[in-house]
């Protein structure tokens, strides 16, 4: 079986928090965006893998993605170029997807042969480099561009349920995934090294030194230029559920006056695989924020019916 679900929206007038400079004496205040669209596509694949007298098998597959536009912003043209603004301070482009990471391209971490380099921008052996895309020398607010999107690309999950006599396992696999600059958020400190070489989060961090001339992780003398992101993946996949049951049918099930007995054990996210750094990835948590993992959960239980 196969079910496809598409959809298309669009959002006028959409009231939110706007921060402006705070020489205006706000440091926000509340406006309403112009126009949103949205589009997007789920899709469900319900298969029956083996079916016997004993044994039986089936899965579902469920694929979602959504894609949003800013069509329109604030109506400003501040610099009578007939074309409307865009809000660089509030990561806000029009014709580009909300969530958007504005700032400079990495690239790499300065060495000692980057003379140069360190000459136009005054940056220190082990600071992060990076990427100038404009014609002037050094690094510029000009040099910034969109890094990739908050959003994830799309989302998975994969369900199975066998039965086989008076057994029955569920188990269900979720997930969400990046690619083509989805999926990112910036987590600077997870780069960031203490003296004993581990970040706030306890994790070990090969710094760079002149011995060990990392070009992923910073110097432990670099603070933050204020230009580092550390952009990490936030794509996971995730054991969320897993149930085993056993249904009772013996005689003296009966005698005993109840209708149906069941015992069952189940877990809840069991295990999870990702590149994030911090505490849960699809909530985003990052290196010294709230980073307490997903917690993991057992049930031992019994259903009956008189």
């Amino acid at each position: 079986f196969v079910d496809f679900d598409a959809y298309f929206s669009k959002t006028t007038d959409q009231i939110f928090v706007r921060q402006i400079p705070v020489m205006t004496g706000f440091k926000t205040i509340t406006t309403s965006m112009g126009q949103v669209n949205n589009r997007g596509f789920e899709l469900t694949v319900r298969t029956v893998n083996v079916k016997t007298n004993d044994l039986v098998w089936s899965s579902a597959v469920t694929w979602w993605m959504n894609r949003n536009k800013l069509v329109h912003l604030y109506g400003d043209d501040l610099n009578n170029d007939g074309k409307e603004d865009d809000d660089p301070g509030n990561s806000r482009f029009i014709g580009k997807s909300l969530g958007a990471i504005y700032g400079y391209r990495q690239d790499g971490i300065v060495q000692a042969e980057d003379t140069e380099y360190k000459t136009l921008t005054s940056a220190a052996d082990g600071d992060p480099k990076y990427v100038s895309i404009d014609d002037t020398p050094g690094i510029q607010s000009t040099d910034r561009e969109i890094l990739g999107y908050e959003k994830e690309n799309f989302r998975l999950s994969f369900s199975n349920n066998v039965s086989w006599k008076k057994f029955d396992l569920y188990v269900m696999l979720a997930g969400n995934f990046g690619g083509n600059g989805y999926y990112l958020r910036n987590n600077a400190n997870a780069y960031m090294s203490r003296t004993d070489r581990f970040n706030d989060n306890h994790e070990y961090i090969p710094y760079w030194t002149p011995e060990n001339k990392s070009n992923e992780y910073p110097s432990a003398y670099y603070s933050n230029d204020g230009r580092f992101l550390g952009l990490q993946s936030r794509g996971f996949a995730r054991i969320q559920d897993v149930s085993l049951s056993y249904t009772f049918d013996q005689p003296w099930v009966k005698e005993a006056k109840i209708s149906s007995l069941k015992v069952y054990v189940s877990g809840k996210n069991l295990a999870t695989f990702t590149n994030w750094q911090g505490g849960d990835p699809e909530t985003g948590t990052r290196v010294r924020e709230n980073t307490f993992p997903v917690p993991t959960t057992y049930t031992l239980g019994a259903t009956l019916t008189f």
